[in-house]
């Protein structure tokens, strides 16, 4: 098949949506498919600013494209496009063509026949992004919906939408236990710029259980610049690799913080989990198809800083716990692969009728 994904802009940085979007492309391709990704740099809002004026600039004199996305490398077969706005020309003949983003899912309902059969990848509930009737409006557009998790597939049952299941998936081959689950008690967790998730109260509840266990380690990783006046045990590591991820945050830690106000999927847990990590984490929705409480997880009301410190200390206290839950964590994951999503993601590209 000849598939198109559309893509909000690119990301220097690493992004969660993107990623996936970029693993599946892989995917696709070493599958004998021809995949591209295009990359529209657009806005929803009409405004254009002067960041994309300037990345326009960049992308139209080549300075801007594939170098750019280092973080991430790309099948041989994967042909990537890097375009100012929604113009038809800009767009493939193909198969398939998929939106990633709710103002996306309007302009690919747009396209002529020509560019393929129309979907919409849905990986959140985008209000953070959009007014929230413009979002729900894009869910109820002709295109085939598919959602990455069950609280995103209930939306769309509230919204009258029907919706694709396919669930995300874990890098085995990158992330797996490189440390005995004996290890020493530690803490990890992402720290976001974005309030939604969560980080102020995920680092409230850390300073809180670092009192109690002030020679606890707690690894810390994001993109934003090390946060100051944090205790000499804070460890951060800023726009930390895959492998930097798996060596020296979640290798080293036996409990995974999540603290996200609500998730579309969680990738970091999920990461975290395969390398022997127990989780704390909020009531997010991300986490509902792997996190099962009291066997591998302990879920929290979102926002209550109070309940991540006390379940956190419980699992401090209870190392035998602490180790069950870690190698059910293992075992919660496992079976979320790239092999067994991809597969399914396909199923559903060459089964939809136009």
């Amino acid at each position: 098949m000849k598939i198109t994904f559309v893509l909000p802009g690119l990301s220097r940085y690493p992004i969660g949506g993107y990623k996936v979007v970029y693993e599946y492309a892989n995917y696709f391709a070493k599958h004998g498919n021809d995949v591209t990704i295009v990359h529209v740099e657009q806005v929803h809002s009409g405004r254009v600013s002067l960041r994309i004026h300037a990345k326009n600039l960049a992308l139209r004199t080549h300075l801007m494209g594939i170098k750019s996305i280092n973080w991430f490398s790309f099948d041989e077969h994967v042909r990537l496009k890097f375009v100012s706005d929604f113009d038809t020309q800009n767009f493939p003949d193909g198969d398939c063509v998929i939106a990633t983003a709710w103002y996306t899912a309007r302009e690919v309902e747009k396209l002529p026949e020509e560019c393929g059969r129309k979907f919409y990848f849905i990986q959140h509930f985008e209000v953070f992004d959009g007014p929230e009737d413009d979002v729900k409006a894009s869910w109820r557009l002709p295109l085939t919906k598919i959602v990455i998790a069950s609280w995103l597939q209930r939306i769309g049952d509230q919204l009258g939408v029907r919706t694709e299941l396919v669930t995300n998936f874990v890098d085995h081959k990158m992330f797996y236990p490189t440390q005995p689950l004996e290890r020493k008690p530690a803490i990890s967790m992402l720290v976001h710029h974005m309030e939604w998730k969560g980080s102020k109260d995920g680092l409230s509840a850390l300073k809180l259980l670092t009192n109690k266990w002030p020679d606890l380690d707690v690894y810390l990783f994001g993109l934003p610049k090390p946060i100051t006046g944090l205790p000499e045990n804070f460890h951060y590591y800023q726009a930390a690799s895959p492998e930097v991820l798996r060596d020296k945050v979640y290798g080293f830690s036996t409990i995974y913080l999540f603290p996200s106000h609500f998730e579309g999927w969680g990738l970091t847990a999920t990461e975290a989990m395969a390398c022997g990590n127990a989780l704390v984490s909020t009531n997010n929705g991300g986490i509902d198809d792997f996190g099962i409480e009291g066997k591998n997880a302990k879920i929290v009301p979102v926002g209550d800083v109070e309940s991540m410190f006390k379940e956190m200390d419980k699992l401090l206290q209870n190392r035998e716990q602490l180790l069950r839950m870690q190698s059910e964590a293992i075992k919660a994951v496992g079976p979320l692969s790239i092999e067994t999503s991809g597969s399914h993601f396909l199923k559903v590209l060459a089964n939809t009728k136009g």
